[in-house]
């Protein structure tokens, strides 16, 4: 069994040899082992996303000097069970249809990006983690990386958006952003509604969202929308 995949795009991206590795339960020999060849393979950058509950998994990650780069957290809702809300706020929410986001758009993808890993390893150029967030709202407009970007307007200016995509029958979230100067006025909620509509159209029976753990505005927001905790992996990077 392979227990590491070299990642092609983000090797490139980076600059660097860049692998996944694999089985999210490792023992600290079998992770000793993955780690050896990986250094033959001149591999510099490796994740790991790990199962928090195996506490053999988690004494390797700390004896080989993994840095927790994020405690990811899968948030799930039934839309069946979701009493649909008539929209009562200020804003309107529609899809973006440029080809191209504008700077509003760009400021929120990199404000969505503040609690992860590429911004939190301080190895990775903050240049790279900015690039990496442009890179996802441009691939996401231009329906790449999404189906839809839905967007909140407020006096003209584009204030919250949110990036959905269908993934495995459920509505996915992607990027979700406020601008700071609306937060605290349940924009938030209105956008993970706008999600959940969207999927309601699409026939979809559940929406998915992955956030870091340590984001903890986000993992609230979810919890308010009534969204449950379905899994949570802790995520290493390996600097070999």
């Amino acid at each position: 069994m392979n227990r590491f995949q070299i990642l092609d795009w983000d090797s490139e991206f980076f600059g660097i040899p860049v692998a996944q590795i694999l089985p999210a339960k490792l023992s600290v020999g079998e992770l000793d082992q993955v780690i050896s060849r990986l250094k033959k393979e001149k591999v510099k950058l490796a994740y790991w996303a790990s199962n928090p509950n195996d506490e053999e998994s988690q004494r390797g990650a700390q004896l080989f000097h993994g840095f927790l780069a994020d405690k990811k957290v899968t948030f799930v809702i039934e839309i069946n069970q979701i009493y649909q809300q008539p929209n009562t706020f200020d804003w309107v929410i529609e899809e973006y249809s440029d080809i191209l986001p504008c700077t509003d758009l760009e400021n929120l993808a990199i404000q969505a990006g503040i609690c992860s890993r590429f911004k939190r390893d301080f190895r990775i150029p903050e240049r790279k983690f900015v690039d990496l967030y442009l890179l996802w709202i441009r691939n996401s407009v231009n329906r790449q990386m999404a189906d839809a970007v839905l967007v909140a307007h407020l006096s003209g200016n584009i204030v919250g958006m949110v990036t959905v995509a269908e993934k495995n029958g459920r509505g996915c979230i992607g990027l979700l952003a406020v601008n700071e100067y609306m937060q605290g006025k349940n924009l938030g909620v209105a956008l993970v509604r706008a999600v959940q509509d969207w999927a309601r159209g699409r026939g979809l029976m559940s929406a998915q969202v992955v956030t870091q753990g340590e984001n903890i505005a986000a993992c609230n927001l979810y919890k308010k929308c009534g969204y449950r905790i379905e899994r949570i992996e802790y995520f290493y990077h390996f600097w070999i």
